[in-house]
């Protein structure tokens, strides 16, 4: 498993990186604005990050994720199970330095830049528009964690803020594009 795409990269070849991404920008038309730029390079397949859970952010349009530990801890919610604390989102692969610091940007300080491991769903499709949304979204879970999947190592952003600015809920990526893509995207 790798972070960046090619770790065989020359002085005057560009870095790729990777990212999972579980919240506004898991819809490509937010991604795109984001990075000011068509994404037609980039690979996108649906994902799970496991011992995370993703939450609201109190008055906000977007999410966070955080350890599923911290998470029951301190929501008291009990005991953890495998179709809980999983995070589903999507990987992206061959961002480029000048995606990073946007992306960096976009977070704006709110979250901490980490390094992972998810598990792919379906292999990656090329460009962005590529991607079925549905397959971003499907809320059936089961069977996810008895299928042959492959591990991937990229980058995620996990909330660095005070948990008091989380809610208990969990984030919508239905109800985001329902009701608060327009103004994203």
């Amino acid at each position: 498993m790798q972070l960046y795409d090619d770790d065989t990269t020359t002085d005057n070849q560009e870095r790729k990186y990777s990212a999972f991404f579980y919240g506004t920008l898991l819809h490509p038309r937010v991604l795109k604005r984001v990075l000011n730029r068509s994404g037609d390079d980039l690979e996108i397949a649906p994902a799970i990050l496991d011992g995370y859970i993703r939450h609201r952010v109190r008055w906000a349009d977007f999410p966070a994720v955080i350890l599923a530990s911290t998470s029951h801890d301190f929501f008291k919610t009990g005991s953890s199970s495998a179709d809980v604390d999983c995070v589903r989102g999507c990987y992206v692969s061959g961002l480029t330095e000048a995606d990073m610091i946007r992306l960096d940007r976009f977070e704006s300080g709110l979250y901490a830049r980490k390094e992972i491991e998810l598990r792919l769903l379906l292999e990656p499709v090329h460009g962005l528009d590529a991607i079925d949304i549905q397959s971003l979204i499907d809320p059936k879970m089961e069977g996810i964690h008895s299928a042959e999947v492959h591990t991937r190592k990229a980058l995620t952003y996990v909330w660095g803020q005070s948990l008091y600015k989380l809610e208990a809920e969990p984030w919508s990526f239905t109800d985001f594009v329902a009701q608060k893509l327009e103004y994203w995207g």
